[in-house]
């Protein structure tokens, strides 16, 4: 009787057999933002066009350099890490007091 079973079983249709299921590949939007800390972060992709379009237009001038508004997060720690960045005094203050506002801000948050 079991021998029976299994022989019709193994005849049954392919619609009665279990079948895998398979995973198609999944797809995700392209983001606008480029920074990593700034994903959700309101007007980011306003800003982000804005500085884009500024650095076309001084290319095209002739005058293109580096935009770390442009750059994600990761691209701006290698470049640092690179030392392909200016190390002026200008830089090393404006490094000084943005640290000191994210400070500020991450202190009214509660994120100490």
């Amino acid at each position: 009787m079991f021998a029976l079973r299994t022989r019709t079983f193994a005849a049954a249709p392919a619609a009665y057999r279990a079948t895998a299921t398979t995973r198609t590949f999944g797809t995700s939007r392209a983001l606008a933002a480029s920074k990593e800390s700034a994903l959700h972060q309101e007007g980011r992709a306003e800003e982000a066009e804005r500085e884009k379009q500024e650095q076309l237009k001084e290319q095209r001038e002739g005058k293109g350099h580096w935009k770390d508004e442009l750059a994600s997060d990761s691209e701006s720690i290698v470049k640092a890490d690179r030392n392909d960045m200016k190390n002026t005094q200008a830089t090393i203050s404006e490094l000084q007091k943005e640290a000191a506002k994210q400070a500020e801000k991450e202190k009214k948050e509660g994120k100490q």
